[in-house]
């Protein structure tokens, strides 16, 4: 008996850090970007087999604890033949906010059932879902759960959850790692911290969710240039709270001489992805291999 899940990515296009003062945030499933997950008998087993570890499930190094959660409740707890291995074979970058800890859990879910028979609902793998990333980040939102599961771009707002969005933009969007890893609660705090000090802040923080409202009515429209200028000022606008960096803005400056309508950073920032918008493919392609030189990894995504 063999099973197999493959999971995407996801990327936040606009509403980073607003999001946590009641603006929507609007995420974008990464369908090229990809993490597979693979189940078969082991008379060994349980083995978990990633590329940074491979051996017993017990063994396993804290960052695979929402694995091993998902295992216990799955498998340990249903009394199932634990004489098994699960292989997660992943192209997404871990901690650069591309939602791998998310596919991660959503691949295992899907392939332990698969395996299993367990016959799970929609409802049962949300649950599980979203507490193996509980286990991970803390308490999480559930947008990168919920994103990693769909191919719609995905609006979030922390009083109305989740509701996602019909149509194709008619773009593409380039994708550029930074190398660095993303401190999440560390550019919140520092957000916070100023966002606090003054109305001015304030201020410039509640328009960047209004951009966010802006792009998710330019999407709808497919304005692929008013999205454009949206996302350059959001990077100002975030830019301006210090969680840029001098590689982040290297890489933003890159992409819009390379032909980007606009470039941002996606997520916390202090690291993590850069984001291109582009008009054609012939323009991704440009702009992406302007990007490759400099940096750790480049995608293209259609929109």
């Amino acid at each position: 008996m063999l099973s197999d899940y493959t999971a995407h990515a996801k990327v936040i296009l606009i509403g980073e850090h607003a999001v946590v003062y009641g603006a929507d945030a609007l995420c974008i499933p990464m369908l090229n970007l990809t993490l597979h997950a693979h189940v078969a008998y082991d008379e060994q087993g349980p083995i978990l087999e990633t590329e940074g570890y491979c051996g017993p499930f017990e063994q396993a190094p804290e960052i695979y604890n929402g694995i091993m959660y998902l295992f216990q409740e799955l498998v340990v707890k249903r009394q199932q033949d634990t004489h098994c291995r699960l292989t997660l074979d992943s192209r997404i970058p871990m901690a650069r906010g591309l939602g791998s800890s998310a596919a991660s859990a959503l691949a295992t879910i899907k392939a332990f059932d698969q395996y299993f028979q367990l016959g799970l609902s929609e409802d049962g793998v949300t649950v599980l879902g979203n507490h193996a990333e509980d286990i991970v980040h803390g308490k999480a939102s559930g947008l990168d759960f919920a994103t990693v599961r769909s191919e719609k771009l995905v609006s979030f707002n922390r009083a109305t959850g989740f509701n996602h969005i019909d149509g194709k933009l008619g773009a593409y969007l380039v994708i550029a790692d930074t190398g660095a890893e993303g401190s999440t609660k560390e550019a919140v705090a520092m957000v916070r911290q100023q966002r606090d000090a003054s109305e001015q802040n304030r201020e410039r923080l509640d328009y960047l969710g209004v951009l966010s409202d802006q792009a998710a009515q330019a999407w709808v429209q497919q304005d692929v240039l008013k999205l454009g200028d949206i996302c350059n000022q959001a990077q100002e606008i975030l830019a301006s709270f210090g969680v840029s960096t001098p590689m982040i803005d290297l890489l933003v400056d890159t992409a819009r001489e390379a032909g980007a309508l606009g470039a941002k950073l996606s997520g916390s920032g202090l690291g993590g992805v850069v984001i291109a918008l582009t008009q054609t493919r012939e323009q991704a392609q440009q702009v992406a291999q302007a990007l490759s030189g400099k940096a750790s990894g480049v995608w293209v995504e259609e929109l």
